[in-house]
């Protein structure tokens, strides 16, 4: 009968786990956890900025629509501008 000796006798983590017993299992997953967040995050961060910048634009563009409506600018003035916002 074959035996494991010293690296796998531990029964709750086999190889490849960071800290040995029960309490390593969770140490593990709690670590593996924090990594999950963290890329998370940095996603969220480096794509927000397109988000809101479209959010800005078309605050910009109402506005650009309200002075319309309201006479302030002409047709090629609106034009312009909408092509510099997009």
């Amino acid at each position: 009968m074959m035996s494991f000796s010293f690296p796998y006798n531990h029964w709750w983590c086999g190889p490849g786990m960071f800290f040995p017993g029960p309490f390593g299992l969770i140490v593990t997953f709690i670590f593996w956890g924090l990594i999950l967040f963290l890329v998370v995050k940095l996603f969220q961060i480096l794509f927000r900025t397109r988000s809101g910048n479209s959010d800005s634009d078309s605050q910009a563009l109402n506005i650009l629509k309200n002075r319309y409506a309201r006479g302030e600018i002409s047709k090629e003035d609106f034009d312009r501008m909408r092509k510099e916002i997009r």
